[in-house]
């Protein structure tokens, strides 16, 4: 078995001068095109015995090495796939060898997980052709078997796939694979692959990158693909360097999937939590390729509140991580920091935040906040951030951001710094929602009651999931969008009007004005409860509700304090509210009273009257499939 080395020997220097040789290139499609059961000694040295050798091969010239092979191959290897497979059957019978030389090919050139970044503009775009290609062929493989993929057909799918994957590492190919649309397809392919491991994980590998919240829940499978990784994992935690590198890149795909909250709680409930504890603790385990992955997906887990007290008493674990919250590995000491806030010390704030709060009704004076805006960001974001930075500073604001690459901050600092900020900046992007560390920021910014702003960082970007909850309220300041200049001056706007609301607000609590004063400028005139009311039929179906349905039902219901909230807002609108409360009553039991203390009442909404109107309502909203059906919603239904 050839092993990793970093020795870069006379035979290695003679398998690359062979590999970017035009005879490769010739030796491949003479064995392509003949699939001869067998290969001469000669030809096998050349298609595989060379290319294993520099596979292999991962000391300081590795980058100089791939960065020649590409040069050399990279082109006639985009022009070999597009013009040889139309993924129309007759399949090329893909024998052992075939498949073999392919890999090492593979291997060879797009290995981007192994640190071979692409460097140059037009590798990209040899990609992107490549990528492209991919999507025609794979679509002529599910067209031509629509109920089950024809076993000639499976190795030409697994390869295709794999080198998708080995796109995901690199954040430009990644928007270019979502704008592919791959995720229908990949579907597709999963239903019809007679459930082969190898494509699956290849397929949940991509989706782990490419896809959306609402993709996962049309895939409506996240116990399966639990299951493949769970599978994978066992299969591979044991078998040593030379499935390290497998082992690494499913860790790292399920780290992105950890994002979704179906996923979680899949993997806690097949027990998953038991391998990557294995990865986190035991010694044998890369600390950056292993120990890191899953040690945040651990993190990520710990959003769960019973796993999260769970692990909290695992005192082997939490004596790792607490030695690792002193790590030289920066990467390491973060996500250690994380961990012990997330577990000791998120309860300890939670308690400090109703204190705090329970004394600003006594006393509502706004303290002086240490800085301006706390910027929440995730380091693939960086660039544009501190673009941001370098203005919002240049106007005298102070701002706190993360730059522990530098500096080492830990989450406790991050904590610190939001409790201490007057705003909090969100940037968003597929990247900041994958990031554990950036839920934990946003998550604990909200409970603070922080002035949130979120600003779109990457071109089309649109918040769901966690974020989307957090977020679906406020205003977005699209960068890509507006531009840079006009983008800022709109994120400046959005900062004075908070102060203006914050100056409203402050001067409305400390003069003599009484309730009588200011409710007929903040909501409309509302009836006194001791006086009848007419009695209004409501639509069976929320969604055929006026704003006036909307009001009355308020009232009718004693929850006229929700009428700031909803004023305006008719039963399709209210019908969102509901459903943004089923993904996240506790977001949105922040949020609505957040946007009535706006609106000046002095009376604070309850947690009671929070869910009461929830009980109230849900007599009217459409049941979904598999729902149990009240005798109203069942009307609503049908009609």
């Amino acid at each position: 078995m050839t092993l990793a080395t970093t020795e870069f020997t006379d035979e290695l220097i003679l398998a690359v001068d062979q590999v970017c040789s035009p005879l490769y290139a010739q030796t491949f499609e003479k064995i392509a095109k003949e699939q001869p059961s067998s290969v001469p000694t000669a030809e096998n040295v050349m298609i595989q015995h060379y290319p294993n050798q520099i596979t292999w091969y991962n000391g300081s010239r590795r980058p100089e090495i791939v960065e020649r092979i590409r040069r050399a191959q990279l082109k006639w290897f985009n022009s070999w796939l597009s013009e040889h497979n139309t993924g129309q059957p007759p399949y090329v019978k893909w024998s052992w060898i075939m498949k073999n030389m392919l890999l090492h090919v593979t291997n060879l050139l797009f290995r981007i997980d192994l640190g071979d970044i692409i460097t140059t503009d037009e590798q990209r775009n040899d990609c992107r052709q490549i990528a492209d290609t991919i999507k025609r062929i794979l679509v002529s493989v599910s067209k031509s078997n629509p109920v089950t993929i024809d076993p000639d057909g499976l190795p030409l799918v697994q390869i295709l796939l794999q080198i998708l994957f080995y796109f995901t590492v690199d954040v430009e190919l990644i928007i270019y694979l979502k704008s592919l649309q791959l995720v229908a397809l990949l579907n597709v392919l999963l239903q019809t692959s007679n459930n082969d491991d190898e494509i699956h994980l290849h397929a949940y590998r991509i989706l782990a990158i490419v896809m959306a919240e609402a993709d996962i829940k049309q895939l409506q499978n996240s116990s399966r693909i639990a299951t493949v990784f769970i599978k994978f994992i066992t299969d591979t935690i044991d078998q040593g360097v030379r499935s390290e590198g497998r082992l690494h890149n499913s860790l790292r795909s399920l780290k992105a999937l950890t994002q979704h909250d179906q996923i979680r709680e899949e993997l806690i409930k097949q027990k998953g939590d038991s391998l990557f504890l294995r990865c986190a603790l035991e010694d044998k385990f890369n600390p950056l390729q292993a120990k890191l992955p899953a040690l945040e997906i651990l993190l990520a887990l710990t959003f769960n509140k019973d796993f999260a007290a769970t692990l909290k008493d695992n005192t082997t674990f939490i004596n790792h991580v607490r030695t690792l919250a002193s790590s030289s590995q920066q990467e390491l000491q973060l996500v250690a920091t994380a961990l012990i806030w997330k577990l000791e010390k998120e309860p300890e704030a939670a308690v400090q935040i109703v204190q705090e709060q329970t004394s600003l009704i006594s006393s509502p004076t706004i303290a002086k906040k240490q800085y301006d805006i706390m910027i929440s960001y995730s380091h693939n974001d960086k660039e544009l951030c501190h673009r941001i930075l370098n203005v919002l500073e240049k106007d005298q604001l102070r701002v706190w951001i993360d730059s522990r690459l530098m500096h080492g901050a830990t989450f406790d600092a991050m904590a610190k710094a939001i409790e201490n900020a007057e705003f909090v900046v969100m940037c968003m992007s597929d990247a900041y929602k994958q990031s554990a560390f950036c839920e934990m920021e946003a998550s604990y910014a909200v409970k603070r009651r922080c002035h949130i702003i979120p600003l779109v960082m990457t071109a089309n970007y649109k918040a769901d999931g966690w974020l989307g909850v957090l977020t679906s309220a406020l205003i977005h300041v699209d960068f890509p969008k507006l531009g840079f200049d006009k983008a800022y001056q709109e994120l400046k706007k959005q900062i004075a009007l908070f102060r203006m609301n914050d100056s409203n607000s402050t001067r409305v609590k400390h003069d003599s004005i009484s309730l009588t004063d200011i409710v007929p400028k903040t909501i409309p005139t509302v009836e006194k409860k001791n006086e009848p009311r007419p009695v209004v039929e409501y639509p069976h179906c929320v969604d055929m509700w006026t704003k006036d349905h909307v009001k009355s039902f308020l009232l009718d219901k004693e929850l006229d304090i929700l009428i700031p909230a909803f004023e305006g807002m008719n039963g399709r609108l209210l019908h969102k509210v509901y459903n943004m409360c089923q993904t996240n009553e506790h977001a949105m039991f922040s949020s609505l009273k957040e946007e009535i203390a706006k609106s000046q009442l002095t009376t604070a909404l309850s947690l009671k009257d929070y869910l009461i109107f929830l009980d109230e309502i849900k007599v009217y909203i459409p049941c979904k499939a598999g729902d149990q059906l009240n005798p109203t919603s069942a009307i609503c239904n049908l009609m």
